[in-house]
Formats: C-alpha cells, structure tokens, sequence
C-alpha cells in the first residue's frame, strides 16, 4: 500500500537533496512537471514498482523487469485477483523480485507485516527494517522507527528514532498512519541507498504537496470540504478515512466508496470492509463498477452499507448503498453540511461525481445567498 505516494516522495526527496534522480511514477506528483524525468545519468532512477502483468503478451509481474538495487517493500495484501487466484500465487510475484535483489544492494522493509517479514527473509542482500512505535514486528529489530504525534497546523508531526537514538521531529504534510510509514520508508531508503543528509531530508519533508488523486483536496463549497482519493483496498479504505478524520476532527466524514477493480469488484474482502469505513459518519457505498462480474462473484455493497450501518449504530454513524450515482449526488447535495468532509474513493473516474458534487454544493450555496 502507498507505492505512488512513497516512490513520488522519494523522488521529491532525492530532487532537494540536489541527486538530480530520474524517476517513472504511477501517479501524476505535484512537484514535477511529469510522472517521469531522465535525471543525472549518473543519478539515481526511482521506479514505482508494480505487481501487475508487464502487457498482454507478456505475463510476468513488472517488478522482474527492473534492475532493482535498492528498493522498498510496503505490504503484501493480496490484490489484483484477476491475475493471483491466491495469496500463494500473489506472494511469488514479490518473492521473485527480493530474491533478484543483488548482494550489495539494499531493501528497506516494513516490520510490522508479518507477510513483509517472511517475504524480506528471502533477500540476499542487507534488509533494513522501519516501523511504528505501536507496530508489532515479530522478531525483528527496525532500524528506522517513528512515533506520530496529534496533527498540528495542518501537518503530521512524528518523533523519528534511526537505531535507537531520537534525531528530531519531522513534520509530513501528509495525513495518516500509513503516511508517516510512508514517509519514513522514504526517507530510509534516500539515506541508506544514496547517502543523502537526514537533516536535509526532513526539512524538505514539510515541503511535499503529495500526488494527485491521494488524499487530493479538489476544493470546497458551500463549506464542504471535497477530497479525491484512489483507495478501493480495505487498508487502503482505512487508512485513508483514519488520516482524514484526525486532520478533520470536527463535522462529518462523508465516505463515498465506488468498487471499481478487478479486485474490489469481487467478493474476495467481503468480510474485511464494513471495518474499513469506521471512521466515517456516513459512508454511501455506490453500485459496483464492473457489472459484467457474476452475482455469485460480485462485492455485495448492500450487505457492506447494512454492517456498518449496524456496528456504528451507537454512535450513530449511516450507511446505504444507492443504486445509482445520481442517487449519491442527491443524499450528498441533500445532507453535506458547512464543516463537513466528503472523500470520494474510486480507481476510475467515478461517473465525474467530483466535479458534480463542487458544482451542486456551489449552486446550493447560492440559493441561500
């Protein structure tokens, strides 16, 4: 989870430190002029790596396609089921790419997955550990470890500890545990792979403005804050509505949820979404977006917006699942109120509901004027 987010930041990073780095990214960076750079020939190159099929004719993960030195492993969750049928099979993709890891590169891992760990253990070469303070991580001893602090000014400040010894406080413009993970991923591979000063890294932290379509705000209206983000994970549905309430405290959390991948489409997280929305007051799950998926198959939305419905009950969080968009336009336009927070979450284009939603708030606000 938060490979665009955490390959951009590294390539924003290593820019400031004045590496010159090439980069390929899978999300359009707010600080570059493209999702891609030749850089310093002699620089270093960050690639977002990816799981998925390298093309048609050519099955293998895109991850076996690259000369790796030195990388990053977030997570492994298993996802995109429409080329893994299973863990095991998704699991491989990632063990094929450490194992080609070369003996004198590094790869900078995330403890507190026991799926990371077991995976990292395959690496020939050095495997530098990072992680939250509150993180369980078996066995292992992170180098790299932060302790987030509450959201101050509009940032994330975290305590950054690298081998046990305290350097100073970092301040991410990013909100959400997930993102002081990324954050400190980051900012551990910049410095173990390229010598980079931490000092430097962490002043030009604050500075990032993030990737487009994560945790993207696209305005406000009629005083409702509209935010445009690419989760259709479970974790990434957690962390994402997590991050934003902590930096949105007061009013409403709206989740807008559109299941559009191959992998949400499915039933295959069935179980493991109602947990994903609990930081919202009202989630509204849309149709799912890719009919064509068999019944026996297809994520039942409506079964989801019934559980949360009923585990937030007590503190009086909503659910439904509408039937169509136009029915999730109407109860937003209906019901967001001045103060309230809207995330539309989508891996599409989700039927232009963000500009829709902008534009109704915008024409309500002037009914009133």
């Amino acid at each position: 989870m938060g490979k665009t987010t955490t390959s951009t930041l590294l390539a924003f990073l290593l820019d400031r430190a004045g590496l010159d780095p090439g980069f390929l990214l899978g999300g359009v960076p707010r600080d570059f002029d493209a999702s891609f750079a030749l850089g310093r020939a002699d620089g270093p190159f960050v690639v977002e790596g990816d799981e998925y099929d390298s093309a048609f004719f050519e099955k293998s993960p895109k991850l076996w396609q690259y000369r790796t030195h030195a990388g990053i492993l977030t997570s492994v969750e298993h996802d995109h089921i429409d080329i893994y049928p299973d863990m095991e099979s998704y699991r491989a993709s990632f063990l094929g790419w450490v194992r080609a890891l070369p003996e004198d590169g590094v790869l900078v891992a995330w403890a507190g997955s026991e799926a990371v760990r077991a995976v990292a253990g395959e690496a020939s070469c050095r495997v530098v550990y990072y992680a939250l303070s509150t993180d369980d991580v078996g066995d292992v001893s992170p180098t790299w470890l932060a302790a987030p602090i509450a959201p101050q000014g509009g940032l994330q400040p975290f305590e950054l500890f690298v081998g046990g010894s305290a350097t100073r406080t970092a301040m991410s413009p990013m909100s959400g545990r997930h993102n002081v993970l990324n954050a400190t991923a980051a900012i551990a591979l910049a410095t173990e792979a390229t010598g980079a000063r931490l000092d430097e890294l962490l002043g030009a932290l604050r500075g990032f403005r993030g990737v487009r379509r994560r945790q993207e705000l696209l305005g406000t209206a009629d005083g409702v804050r509209v935010y445009d983000d690419f989760a259709h994970h479970p974790t990434a549905v957690k962390e994402t509505l997590d991050g934003l309430r902590a930096r949105h405290p007061d009013g409403r959390l709206w989740a807008v949820f559109e299941p559009r991948s191959a992998t949400a489409s499915r039933n295959l997280h069935q179980e493991s979404y109602p947990s994903a929305f609990g930081a919202a007051d009202v989630s509204l799950l849309a149709p799912v977006g890719r009919p064509e998926i068999a019944e026996g198959e297809r994520l039942d939305v409506r079964a989801i917006a019934d559980a949360i419905a009923a585990h937030g009950s007590k503190r009086g969080a909503e659910a439904e699942a509408p039937s169509s968009l136009d029915d999730v336009l109407a109860r937003m336009e209906r019901d967001a109120a001045p103060g309230d927070t809207v995330v539309l979450m989508s891996n599409g284009s989700f039927g232009g509901l963000h500009d829709r939603l902008l534009a109704a708030l915008a024409a309500r606000a002037m009914t009133r004027a």
